[in-house]
This record gives structure tokens, C-alpha cells and sequence, in this order.
């Protein structure tokens, strides 16, 4: 366990990410759902969890969208952190269950179907030669922003509840 004791000023905080989306679930308009953390030393700072404003062509697409809010929370703790004139390590991690959007962000091309996406490719890319980020695939039911995406079971909820609550005496096994 790290602890960082007030005077240090070479330790370096970790800031990571995690996302998710679930894809075209309003009925009416086909919005897709997005759920994201943004975590300073394993501790949740932002949570989101809302309808996506565009309509996204792919669940590779709305995985994309909801990777780059997650990234712009995390790039705004970073400068946070570092305006009080301390440091962060680098690469920051973020995690998404997505090997297509994972696989985008990580190769410097783009296929006919993907081309309307380059903008947000592009930015993450940028981050990643910088060093600033580095993007993680992560199985699905281990991705505990997915709580915020979709209607789980009590159990897979108690479970990703525990890395946003802690553990809890009401929460059952």
C-alpha cells in the first residue's frame, strides 16, 4: 500500500480510468448509455453515468466516446494535482472493455467505418506517444463502471459497488 506523507514532493500520484458504454439503449432515440470513473490513488473522484448527446454508429464508436470524457476528467485531476506542485505518474491507465476501441487507440490507422471517429482517435493517440495514457483492455464483468451502463444482478452489483463504497455490512456476498 502506498501513502504519500505530506512532504514528500517526489512521490507521484496515480491517476487511472475506467468506461464502459452500452450501446444504442434508449428505444426511442438510440442513444447509448456511458458510465465512467476517473480515480486519484484508487479512489473514485469523478463518476458519470448518462445518455450519450450524439448518436454513435457503433459500439466501438460509443465505447470511443465514453473513453475520451473518462480521459479528459483524468487530464483535469492530472493538472490539478500538479498546479499544487506535485506529480503524477505517467502513463495514467485507463481501463475499457472494448478490444475494438482498445485496438483503434492503439494502431495509427483507420478503416472506412471508423473514419467519422478520427477526432477522438487522434486525441487519445496524441496522449498515448506523450506517454500521458496508456489504454487497457479489461474483461467486461470485471469492469466495475459497468454498474452505470447496465441493470446487473445484486451480486455483480455488490461487486462493483465495493470499488467505489468499500465493503459494506448490508452488502450481501
Amino acid at each position: 500500500e502506498r501513502t504519500w506523507d505530506g512532504k514528500d514532493k517526489n512521490f507521484k500520484f496515480r491517476v487511472s480510468g475506467k468506461s464502459d458504454s452500452d450501446y444504442a439503449k434508449c428505444p426511442v432515440t438510440r442513444r447509448s448509455v456511458r458510465g465512467y470513473s476517473a480515480f486519484l490513488e484508487g479512489t473514485a473522484v469523478t463518476v458519470k453515468s448518462a445518455m450519450q448527446k450524439i448518436v454513435s454508429l457503433s459500439v466501438t464508436e460509443s465505447e470511443m466516446v465514453s473513453a475520451v470524457q473518462c480521459v479528459q476528467d483524468m487530464m483535469y485531476i492530472k493538472r490539478l494535482i500538479e498546479s499544487m506542485e506535485l506529480k503524477v505518474e505517467l502513463p495514467m491507465e485507463l481501463d475499457i472493455d472494448n478490444r475494438g476501441a482498445q485496438d483503434l487507440f492503439n494502431n495509427w490507422k483507420a478503416g472506412g467505418r471508423t473514419r467519422h471517429m478520427e477526432t477522438r482517435m487522434f486525441f487519445l493517440r496524441d496522449l498515448q506517444e506523450e506517454g500521458m495514457i496508456k489504454i487497457k483492455w479489461r474483461k467486461g464483468t470485471e469492469n466495475p463502471v459497468d454498474m452505470f451502463t447496465k441493470n446487473l444482478s445484486g451480486p455483480a452489483f455488490n461487486k462493483c459497488a465495493k470499488v467505489f463504497v468499500g465493503n459494506d455490512e448490508y452488502m450481501n456476498e
